[in-house]
């Protein structure tokens, strides 16, 4: 198509610690978007069911001592949005911010921080997994959502396809802070991590751009 062939080309790299990145400029607007999508979605949750969908949640509840208040306020002070979801094969993070660097620098060291330092402070983590518990019984009264899982579990058996990304009654309730730190330690690395930016930068600002949001970032091993 037109819009495929004016598209600028991708470029890729790693960062010292190991993510991959892709990078587009996009001049447009002055904004850029950083994705982080680490592979650390529900296939990892093992015998855990709802493991990583309850970690994603946390991350922006509390992290690198900021509480999740002074999160949402350093970012609406310059105008910069994080986002994100975990699925079955990835849980994913963004930032949007305006793409000048007084406004860009303090975005992403707070992205920085909620990518790698979330806090799992036990009072989110109680109040996190009653949410996702209320959650849980709403699904039930859904005959889609009860359809859903009821296909996954025929069609995928003894995969980890099969077991419900929003976890069970007994998982929820079973997994405690030490699980949910160990699923970020082992999954929330450098080298399990692909970083996706676009945007009004050119190629030096975007090595930047992926150095500072990883800077915190272990470097690890990327999932099996």
């Amino acid at each position: 198509s037109v819009a495929a062939a004016a598209m600028a080309p991708i470029e890729h790299w790693q960062t010292p610690n190991g993510a991959r990145v892709y990078f587009v400029p996009a001049p447009e607007l002055p904004i850029v978007d950083i994705e982080v999508v680490f592979n650390a979605g529900s296939a990892r949750d093992g015998d855990k069911p709802g493991l990583a969908q309850f970690t994603h949640t946390l991350l922006d509840k509390g992290a690198g001592g900021l509480s999740a208040d002074q999160i949402a306020s350093r970012l609406e002070g310059v105008g910069a949005r994080i986002g994100g979801e975990s699925l079955r094969d990835m849980a994913t993070v963004s930032l949007r911010s305006l793409s000048d660097r007084k406004y860009l620098q303090p975005a992403l060291a707070v992205f920085a921080k909620v990518l790698a330092q979330p806090d799992f402070n036990p009072a989110d983590v109680k109040r996190e997994r009653e949410r996702m518990l209320i959650g849980l019984q709403y699904a039930l009264q859904q005959p889609d959502e009860v359809t859903e899982k009821a296909f996954y579990a025929a069609l995928y058996g003894n995969h980890p396809y099969a077991t419900p990304p929003d976890g069970t009654v007994e998982s929820l309730k079973a997994i405690d802070r030490e699980a949910l730190k160990a699923h970020h330690q082992r999954y929330y690395v450098a080298r399990n991590a692909v970083v996706a930016i676009v945007g009004a930068v050119d190629r030096a600002a975007a090595e930047r751009l992926a150095v500072e949001a990883t800077r915190l970032l272990p470097a690890g091993e990327p999932a099996p």
